[in-house]
């Protein structure tokens, strides 16, 4: 990949921070207003306080209720008490399920973790975390343009500061992520395959990281309509999946979903293909929805791509139903027309 040198967006100053914070809040308190009412802080019990109440991650039943300002805070405190750098978790996944925040959620606490670290210098580690977590904060509430001019500005950071290739090729898969999302599909086709080439050199084929990175090429490939490709990636890649993080990790379902995928959107599919894609995607259901529950954007995402499959199932069932029948129907013209020529020779010969 060429150098990128970029400069610090508009965004990314400081005496934005503020503003774009608060923003962000209201957007993710009005998301959630509908599940939130009636209910309470988790973190300082109260429920009448002005800035209103937030949910964003696995939490199911009356848990994971919370102020944006109280989780926050949490992830700070988390951060002062960690002499590891494991603290700065806080911000990504809920104390609670400990899931991944999502949606208009996590953009908000992106914002947050910003405002909190902007001011120390470029190249704290904490303030380059910062960074990225607003990056990807952005891209979950789709400010795809937004998210892009961030993660390229810390890919830019990188480079000045000699980061290490393990670092790089995080980010320059984020930066993929961004162009795919911006329908891009090429440039990030290319940039998620140098990143998967990267992490199988740097990392071995079973690391998380090598997971993750397969995971993302293959949906470049499939944007592509180069199904075969992708199918024989994650045939490759989903045992090894298995095996290193489990049936239940996200990774993992990212990838069952993906060969669902590539099994029931190629136009050659064959009955075989979409039955194992629905049989696929029904077990990633069930996984999904013990682990995340049914309104986890994970979930949600899987239910309509087995509505998707099922539909194809059903479209190539009755057409290879309609193309028997209808084989049946020339094969018995065929056999009347016979009939009626061996009779008529009959009568012929009896006649003469």
């Amino acid at each position: 990949m060429a150098e990128l040198v970029v400069a610090v967006p508009p965004l990314l100053r400081a005496d934005q921070a503020e503003q774009r914070y608060n923003e962000a809040v209201q957007a993710a308190v009005e998301k959630c207003a509908a599940d939130t009412a009636g209910r309470t802080c988790f973190i300082c019990m109260d429920g009448a306080a002005a800035e209103g109440l937030v949910r964003g991650c696995a939490c199911r039943g009356g848990a994971g209720y919370a102020h944006l300002s109280c989780l926050a805070r949490g992830a700070q405190v988390a951060v002062e008490r960690s002499a590891d750098g494991l603290g700065f978790e806080r911000w990504h996944k809920c104390g609670l399920c400990e899931q991944r925040y999502h949606g208009d959620v996590k953009c908000a606490l992106g914002w947050a973790c910003w405002k909190t670290y902007v001011g120390r210098p470029e190249t704290d580690e904490v303030r380059v975390h910062a960074m990225a977590f607003l990056g990807n904060g952005l891209s979950a509430a789709k400010y795809h343009d937004e998210a892009l001019s961030v993660k390229e500005a810390l890919l830019s950071t990188y480079r000045r500061v000699g980061a290490p290739e393990g670092h790089m090729l995080g980010q320059m898969g984020e930066i993929a992520t961004s162009y795919h999302m911006l329908g891009r599909f090429e440039t990030s086709n290319r940039l998620y395959r140098d990143v998967y080439s990267g992490r199988l050199r740097l990392d071995g084929e079973g690391h998380e990281e090598t997971l993750l990175a397969a995971t993302n090429y293959a949906t470049a490939l499939l944007a592509l309509g180069r199904y075969e490709e992708g199918k024989s990636l994650l045939r490759k890649t989903i045992p090894a999946s298995q095996r290193t993080l489990g049936e239940s990790n996200e990774i993992t379902l990212g990838l069952r979903c993906n060969y669902a995928l590539a099994l029931y959107e190629d136009p050659d599919a064959t009955l075989d293909d979409l039955s194992e894609a629905v049989t696929t995607l029904e077990d990633a259901r069930r996984i999904a929805r013990r682990v995340f529950g049914g309104t986890h954007p994970h979930t949600t995402g899987i239910d309509g791509a087995l509505q998707n499959a099922r539909a194809a199932l059903r479209a190539l069932s009755s057409k290879a139903t309609e193309d028997a029948c209808s084989r049946l129907r020339e094969e018995i013209a065929r056999l009347k027309a016979e009939n009626a020529e061996l009779q008529e020779r009959r009568t012929r010969r009896r006649l003469g």
